[in-house]
């Protein structure tokens, strides 16, 4: 049984190999609703909105749901130094990638929002369940991590309705529920970030696990032969020029892989490995100059990688 729907700015699928009643897939499918509706900072009576429209003013009391989302983007924002910072919707919305708006900011406009973007800014009081931005202008975007979020909460309600075998694919967050019906893994391709969509760079064997994909040609747009990618350096506010194409991540969290990958993205290889190896999860970078680079458990029989994967058209991609 399959089930798709849109939410959290993008389509999202649910394939469930148990079974259950299409009422259960529907129950999950409003409550990836509700979860939209708190978190999305594109609708204007939703929590996150509802902090947004008063940051510099009052703290907003918020449902307990909000505070583990954002107590969670808080913690991976602090121990990325900021490389992940949920407080990057100024720049976001300056450079429009994905929407109609999509332009280059001139260095005075950065220069304005620049002190908008900043994490420590944010207070979170989890006895009275109120949040504060601290300064005016300054707004949250939960881009990199809500539909992580809402692929583990579905996840963990699938499994207490009895759903033994499934995959959920929330925008690219992966997340599979035991193994095939037949026995064998979930195989799940990792897509080349620079070929068209459905063009793998190899694939991975997944049981119980999630996987989380930041990448180039998730969102962008092209100007005069440049490509501007959405994944924001939160130092510059430009698209993250740290020689990556896309980071893969393997661990048990959809939300936290989330936020892990953008941050990996942001710092570049060689920074971003130290940091990982502390976390327990496996990573895998695809570099611009064509090579790529996996953690020790992302390799050997668990990863069958395709042997032409380069830079073929040399793009120059900001």
């Amino acid at each position: 049984m399959e089930k798709s729907f849109y939410a959290f700015g993008t389509m999202n699928h649910m394939k469930i190999e148990s079974n259950i009643s299409e009422e259960v897939l529907n129950q999950m499918v409003e409550h990836a609703y509700d979860l939209d509706d708190l978190m999305s900072m594109f609708k204007p009576t939703s929590e996150i909105s509802n902090i947004n429209q008063n940051a510099g003013i009052k703290p907003v009391k918020v449902s307990k749901t909000v505070i583990t989302v954002l107590d969670r983007a808080l913690h991976f924002s602090k121990i990325s130094e900021g490389a992940f910072d949920i407080t990057i919707r100024p720049a976001v919305k300056l450079w429009g990638i994905g929407h109609k708006e999509e332009q280059i900011p001139t260095e005075s406009e950065l220069a304005k929002v620049k002190p908008l973007v900043d994490y420590r800014l944010l207070s979170i009081d989890k006895k009275t369940n109120q949040v504060f931005l601290k300064k005016k202008g300054q707004s949250i975007d939960l881009g990199g991590i809500a539909k992580g979020y809402a692929a583990d909460i579905i996840q963990k309600k699938l499994l207490e309705a009895g759903v033994e075998s499934g995959i959920l694919n929330f925008g690219g967050t992966i997340i599979t529920i035991g193994k095939k019906p037949n026995g064998s893994p979930w195989r799940v391709g990792i897509q080349n970030p620079l070929d068209k969509r459905g063009k793998s760079v190899g694939s991975i064997e997944l049981n119980d696990a999630a996987l989380v994909t930041s990448a180039v040609n998730e969102r962008f747009f092209i100007k005069e032969g440049i490509t501007y990618h959405h994944i924001l350096d939160t130092q510059s506010l430009k698209p993250a020029q740290s020689g990556v194409l896309g980071v893969s991540a393997v661990g048990a969290s959809g939300m936290e892989l989330d936020a892990l990958t953008t941050a990996l993205f942001v710092m570049g290889m060689d920074r971003g490995i130290n940091f990982v190896n502390s976390l327990g999860v496996e990573v895998l970078y695809l570099l611009n100059n064509g090579q790529m680079y996996a953690t020790k458990g992302f390799t050997g029989e668990k990863l069958n990688f395709k042997a032409n994967f380069e830079n073929k058209k040399g793009n120059d991609i900001k």
